[in-house]
Order: C-alpha cells, then sequence, then structure tokens
C-alpha cells in the first residue's frame, strides 16, 4: 500500500488544510474532495484533528443511486469490504438488482491516513420484500454479525 500524495497539517500554527486530489491506496486512487463527499452523502459539519469519535461520521441509508456515485467519482473503493461484509462491488451488484435495498455506513476524516467511506449495514422495509428478494438477502448476507428478517430485512457487519 502505497500514496501518491500526503497532507502534513501544523495545527499548532493553525496552518489550513492541503486539498488533495486523489490519494492511492494500494492500486485505487481515491478522490479526495471530501465536500462533494460528504455532501453526496448528506453530511455537513467541518472535520477536526482529532481521534476517536470526530474522526468518523456515519450517513443514513443511501440507494444504489448514490452508491454509483460514489464509485463513478472514486469516493469508494469497489473492491474494499467492511470486515466480512461482501465488497462494494457485490453490494452495488445486489443492489442494482433489488433496487429497493438500501446501504449504510460512514465516512473518515480527510485528515485521517485510511481517508475512505465504507458500507456495513444493508436494509430492506418490510412493504418491499418479496419472498425473492428475502431469499436473496438472506444468502448474500450469510457472514453478517446480525442479521433481521421477521419484520424488515437488515444485516449488520461489526
Amino acid at each position: 500500500m502505497g500514496f501518491n500524495s500526503f497532507v502534513l497539517v501544523d495545527i499548532s500554527q493553525n496552518v489550513d488544510l492541503i486539498y488533495l486530489e486523489e490519494v492511492m491506496m494500494g492500486d485505487f486512487s481515491f478522490n479526495m474532495n471530501y465536500e462533494n463527499r460528504d455532501k453526496l452523502l448528506g453530511i455537513s459539519g467541518e472535520w477536526i484533528f482529532k481521534r476517536g469519535s470526530g474522526s468518523i461520521r456515519r450517513f443514513d441509508f443511501i440507494d444504489v443511486s448514490i452508491l454509483k456515485q460514489l464509485i463513478e467519482n472514486k469516493f469508494i473503493d469497489p473492491i474494499e469490504s467492511h470486515n466480512s461484509s461482501p465488497s462494494i462491488e457485490q453490494i452495488y451488484g445486489f443492489m442494482a438488482r433489488f433496487p429497493h435495498v438500501m446501504a449504510k455506513g460512514y465516512v473518515t476524516s480527510p485528515l485521517r491516513i485510511d481517508y475512505r467511506v465504507s458500507l456495513d449495514a444493508l436494509f430492506v422495509p418490510k412493504k418491499h420484500i418479496t419472498q425473492q428478494l428475502k431469499q436473496d438477502f438472506i444468502a448474500f448476507c450469510v457472514k453478517a454479525d446480525e442479521l433481521e428478517t421477521d419484520e424488515y430485512l437488515y444485516a449488520w457487519w461489526d
């Protein structure tokens, strides 16, 4: 894993963050325009330089069209997966096949070396569940840490 660019931020002197076009993680180059990324995901507020909860933000459920934009704009790595979840590419394929499936997850701060968008949950409201969707959802989410299939479909990977 290597980087083709890096940022040096001197917080003590309140130096402005140098914005990067892309940062390379393995063979994938992330689009570092976090303002556009965050707008697409409905995230607002300034990022601060600290560890812990301030360095990640969760976003609400997104549909396949938003996931497609994240992929096309290189905000998310198609081969990335969150723990034992399917890859982003596989999730996109599943959501394209079943457009009522929604995904959610989190983003990391542009100040972190591991800048990314991660998906850690899938959801389908009860009104959109078909027998085929339920069967395929259970098979697709077989490695989920939590799987709910009674009232709605929900899978979460820790």
